[in-house]
């Protein structure tokens, strides 16, 4: 009995999750596999919870790994029972059956939980998340023209969610906290420029004001205004879902601390996805990314590093969002940026590309409707951000970008 080997548990049926227990076996682990996670579904990935499936709830479900992929790789599923505890010193999980698992090694891919929102009186019953499968079918069963909609908050899930809903025609009204839309974005031209793409659309969008009580029928904002609504989806941001690891005792800041291979604290257990607060040797710093692209990366590099291969190299990082007919794409995530370069014309139809620079090497990068040339600041960056020509020149558009890589 004490030859058998416990092998791998990985917590979160996610998207990490799937995908790093799929690495696990194509890098020839040949021990147990099981993942173990709280929904009662196979792992599906989150993006279209928030565009296709609001659109089209029958649409086809966005599952990481077809059914038989899972017998195929011998990874077992157990699903719709969450974890409750990690013991570290039994190397074992306790499930909330009281179920009691032992491992070899494990993984934490746990993801993210919204924070609490205050809608003083509005009802309970019409006020929603978008969070998980079930949220974007209880929302999409809602919706219908002239349904009145709130968004509170308006990061990237949010605004999606409002354009969805727009397209659905529904009244859609955001409330957004900050002066801005989505503040993070490289220059404040960027910011009018999706403004000014969901206000042509026909979205209200509220900026610098907060929602401070509500009532039947309506929300309150603390500028006096009041908004009707027959229901509000709440998106005022996540946090990383870390109460195991930080009961189990780990590193925990701002997402659990993990190295370029995913390891923890605790040399037995590796983190992946939203959950994680991950060095990267490329930017020399470690950061919490919560885009579908690390969750990938991160779980092919996590799942490897198990098997007994730390062979993967970091990447830049890059998010998307498409919000209706706009996509923007961020690469990059710089931390001093002393030159901001725009390429087109914000005002325009052909949307921009924004070059962040530092001391005139390029650290970060945004486009607006222009997948060609992030693809390009993309090879930049990893490249090392440095240019063959002067960093104002981005802006011409008679000079291809491809003249700004080294040897070109």
């Amino acid at each position: 009995m004490g030859n058998v080997r416990a092998g791998a548990l990985v917590i979160g049926a996610g998207q990490a999750g799937a995908r790093a227990a799929r690495a696990m076996r194509m890098a020839d682990f040949d021990g147990p596999i099981r993942i173990i996670g709280a929904e009662p579904h196979f792992p599906y990935e989150r993006p279209l919870l928030s565009k296709a499936l609001l659109q089209d709830p029958d649409g086809p479900l966005p599952w990481v790994l077809a059914e038989d992929q899972y017998r195929e790789l011998a990874i077992e599923l157990i699903v719709g029972v969450p974890v409750t505890e990690i013991d570290r010193s039994q190397r074992t999980l306790r499930l909330a059956n009281e179920t009691l698992l032992p491992y070899d090694t494990l993984l934490i891919a746990t993801g993210s939980v919204l924070r609490p929102i205050e809608l003083g009186h509005f009802p309970t019953e019409r006020i929603f998340s978008l969070r998980t499968l079930e949220d974007s079918r209880a929302i999409a069963a809602r919706l219908g023209n002239g349904i009145r909609v709130a968004v509170v908050g308006g990061g990237f899930v949010g605004l999606e969610t409002a354009a969805t809903m727009r397209k659905r025609g529904c009244e859609v009204v955001v409330v957004e906290l900050a002066d801005r839309l989505l503040p993070r974005l490289a220059c404040t031209e960027a910011s009018e420029l999706v403004l000014r793409h969901h206000r042509t659309s026909g979205i209200d969008v509220r900026l610098g004001t907060r929602v401070v009580g509500g009532g039947e029928g309506f929300l309150e904002l603390d500028n006096g205004d009041r908004i009707a609504a027959d229901m509000v989806v709440a998106g005022v941001g996540v946090r990383p879902n870390t109460d195991l690891a930080e009961a189990a005792g780990l590193v925990v800041d701002d997402g659990i601390v993990v190295d370029a291979h995913c390891r923890t604290s605790d040399p037995a257990i590796y983190a992946a996805g939203d959950v994680t607060r991950q060095y990267n040797p490329l930017l020399g710093r470690a950061v919490r990314l919560e885009s579908w692209h690390n969750a990938n990366v991160q779980a092919e590099i996590a799942g490897r590093a198990m098997a007994g291969l730390f062979d993967t190299p970091a990447e830049v990082p890059w998010v998307w969002s498409d919000q209706g007919s706009l996509n923007l794409q961020m690469a990059g995530f710089p931390d001093q940026v002393d030159q901001v370069v725009i390429r087109g014309d914000p005002l325009g139809e052909d949307g921009i590309s924004v070059f962040q620079l530092n001391r005139g090497q390029l650290v970060g990068g945004l486009t607006a409707n222009r997948g060609k040339d992030m693809a390009i600041i993309r090879r930049l960056l990893a490249a090392g951000g440095a240019l063959d020509q002067d960093a104002r020149m981005l802006a011409d558009e008679s000079v291809p970008l491809r003249k700004f890589q080294q040897g070109r």
